[in-house]
């Protein structure tokens, strides 16, 4: 490349990158880059509730998911992307074969992070719900009222989804949300049937009057049984997963170490 190829297309990109920095300066300096994070955050929030209001996200447990980091990685990827196919091809075909690429590949990645983040939601959500029954009931038992132990028991929890969904269940009681609005939501956002069950036990305890801390006790106890048919389930499953790479894999090596000195005094009997 010559000096004046140089000149005429370094110049260009110099002027354009440093009126981009002043006006990326000048922007942040009237909005602080917390506010900036937190409209990011928030677009990406309304996008994933768009997303699986329209059933394009439609695996269960996507509201659980803070989906912030999920798209952002997905985004870089899909730069990145676009960026690696543009470099072989800067023609206008090029241009638009490494958008369509980028923008599939791009929302594909998003789909399966949250897909497995939602999984992880759920699963976290049956991990401490036992734990947050029975922390529950030695509340009610202490003399709180089911709105006070509600708030402690979301605080007291490990901190994960479940302790999420409680805070938010609190917080829109506090806002004056109406009470089967606010267990509504709250159930759909979360589609596991023994939460399910635990807002239920508390709709009848609010309503009936009924002793709530005996019957969250009763539900504790039978969530940690089920806990434990399911771990059972899978250690079984776990030997028959195990077959295929004990067979095809491990086996083989064993009984070829097993049987290398014979094999090689064969076959050096044979040779000779």
């Amino acid at each position: 490349m010559i000096p004046m190829d140089l000149f005429l297309i370094g110049a260009p990109m110099f002027l354009g990158g440093a009126f981009l920095v002043g006006f990326l300066m000048r922007t942040w300096k009237e909005i602080s880059f917390a506010r900036s994070v937190r409209a990011y955050r928030s677009v990406h929030e309304r996008l994933t509730e768009r997303l699986a209001a329209k059933r394009i996200l439609r695996f269960p447990g996507i509201r659980l998911v803070p989906s912030t980091r999920h798209w952002a990685f997905a985004e870089l990827f899909t730069l990145l992307v676009f960026l690696a196919v543009v470099s072989g091809d800067r023609s206008a075909s090029g241009l638009a074969k490494a958008t369509a690429a980028a923008a599939g590949l791009g929302f594909g990645v998003a789909w399966i992070s949250l897909r497995g983040a939602a999984r992880e939601a759920l699963q976290s959500v049956r991990r401490d719900l036992p734990v947050a029954c029975f922390l529950f009931s030695l509340l009610l038992e202490s003399g709180m009222g089911p709105s006070s132990a509600l708030q402690e028991t979301s605080g007291a929890i490990p901190d994960g989804s479940l302790a999420r969904e409680l805070k938010e269940l609190v917080r829109s009681r506090s806002l004056g949300v109406p009470r089967g609005e606010s267990i509504e939501r709250s159930r759909l956002r979360v589609p596991v049937e023994d939460y399910r069950l635990f807002l239920n036990h508390v709709i009848q305890g609010e309503r009936l009057g009924i002793g709530l801390s005996r019957s969250m006790r009763e539900l504790s106890a039978k969530m940690l049984e089920s806990q434990g048919h399911r771990a059972e389930t899978i250690a079984q499953q776990a030997a028959v997963k195990m077959l295929f790479p004990l067979v095809f894999f491990i086996f083989p090596a064993v009984f070829l170490i097993i049987l290398s000195p014979v094999i090689l005094g064969l076959w050096d009997r044979i040779g000779g």
